[in-house]
């Protein structure tokens, strides 16, 4: 009995000294895991406070930013209420079109915002508008007239001696020649026509007559012929033709070209100190003709190319080679032959007119080779290697290229003819040279025109 016993109790007590371990190794493993669980949890605070802390500085930092940010805009913004108070003063709001015209009449020229004030009060007519007209009309009457801007050049037109240079760049001879045809009357030949610009309108009449016709009506047409029929300016009658145009189209074409004709014929004496826009009446009404290709007035140009004093009207000259191209031949021989012409640079216009008919006129031909054979004698008096000697042979060689790429094979061929006469009077090198270089290019453009016309005409 006692036997059995004591294995039970052996077994017993083992079993318990080994729950006992198991149940301590337990023990200690949970505490492990809860000392791992706090120390973790003590990480994650300090991470979390760490994260706060840098989150709390920043915001700081945008908050101060933003409140600097205020403070300089409030600066800015009373810095700029100041700049207009300054610069833009705030405009009267006027309904009395007689209050409006003397704000105009008040206008500076030299206040930077007199352009855009001019605009705001021509605008205010034309909303008024017919009852404005009254006092518009009474102001024109007046014959008064405010320049609020000088518009800017057409242009300086071509350079006469075959290229371009910056004014910077002139040598004291460039710019001499430069200023001696701008004093002569061949100075308007090389320019284009001056125009009326798409822009603000340059004085207070020209602002009127456009508001005029942005007013409409048969009251306003009746003004515009008022002021077309009394005023001599050949810029009024620059603006009066496109406004009659927008306010009757084509109603009134022959009575602009009659007054334009009228004016030219018997033009009004333009004092050196008058405006440019003034000083520039004739090139107005040139390009009135030009614009409608009017050739009633040819006859009379004819007889004001070359004035009293023998001196060129460059405007004349470009108008009758424009309108009549190759028909103004017989005028350009004639101007050339005239012993009146003494001023170089006006010669040199009226040939560089001729020279545009080139290879297909016996005329232009002859000038051509007149020209050419002057420069060579010219050329020939100079040393080797001063290049200058060949600017009197830059217009008539310069112009066998001119709309080279427009002309027929035959005139292209006559061309080549011209060119080749110039290589026989002189055996220059550079020269030589030049006039290969040329003959090369005119003779592949003229291969080409060949083939197109052939083409052309294949079935």
């Amino acid at each position: 009995m006692i036997n059995r016993i004591i294995p039970l109790v052996i077994c017993t007590v083992v079993g318990a000294a080994v729950a006992g371990v198991l149940v301590d190794q337990w023990s200690n493993r949970k505490q492990q895991t809860a000392l791992e669980e706090q120390q973790q949890a003590k990480q994650n605070k300090g991470a979390r406070d760490k994260v706060s802390s840098k989150h709390s500085s920043k915001l700081s930092d945008m908050t101060k930013a933003l409140e600097q940010s205020k403070a300089r805009e409030a600066q800015l913004e009373g810095k700029l209420e100041v700049a207009r108070n300054e610069k833009a003063p705030k405009l009267p709001l006027l309904v009395e079109p007689t209050n409006i015209i003397q704000a105009l009449k008040e206008l500076k020229p030299e206040n930077d915002r007199t352009k855009r004030q001019s605009v705001h009060y021509f605008e205010s007519l034309v909303f008024i508008g017919p009852s404005a007209l009254n006092a518009i009309e009474e102001f024109l009457d007046a014959g008064l007239d405010i320049e609020y801007y000088q518009p800017a050049d057409t242009g300086r037109g071509r350079n006469p001696f075959g290229g371009r240079r910056p004014r910077s760049s002139e040598s004291d001879r460039e710019r001499k020649r430069r200023e001696d045809i701008q004093a002569s009357g061949a100075s308007n030949y090389f320019k284009p026509f001056p125009k009326p610009g798409d822009n603000l309108p340059p004085t207070l009449r020209l602002g009127l007559l456009e508001a005029v016709a942005h007013i409409g009506g048969l009251n306003a047409e009746a003004l515009l012929i008022k002021v077309l029929d009394n005023t001599l300016r050949g810029i009024e009658v620059a603006y009066l033709d496109i406004a009659l145009e927008l306010i009757a189209p084509g109603k009134y074409k022959e009575r602009v070209l009659e007054i334009t004709r009228d004016i030219l014929a018997e033009p009004p004496v333009i004092g050196e100190d008058a405006s440019k826009l003034d000083q520039r009446t004739k090139g107005y009404l040139y390009a009135i003709l030009l614009k409608y290709k009017d050739e009633v007035f040819v006859e009379t140009a004819k007889k004001l190319l070359i004035g009293a004093d023998g001196n060129l009207d460059g405007y004349a000259l470009a108008y009758l080679r424009q309108v009549l191209g190759e028909r103004a031949m017989p005028i350009l021989l004639a101007a050339y032959k005239d012993p009146r012409i003494i001023n170089e640079w006006e010669k040199f216009a009226i040939s560089d007119a001729a020279l545009r008919f080139i290879g297909r006129n016996a005329a232009a031909d002859a000038i051509f080779d007149e020209m050419v054979r002057e420069g060579v004698v010219e050329m020939k008096k100079k040393e080797l290697l001063d290049f200058s000697k060949y600017e009197s042979l830059y217009l008539p060689i310069g112009s066998l290229m001119r709309d080279a790429d427009e002309q027929t094979p035959e005139v292209l061929g006559n061309r080549r003819k011209l060119l080749g006469n110039v290589s026989k009077q002189s055996g220059d090198i550079f020269l030589q040279f030049g006039l290969s270089a040329m003959d090369k290019r005119l003779a592949e453009m003229q291969e080409k025109k060949t083939k197109e016309t052939e083409a052309a005409v294949q079935p």
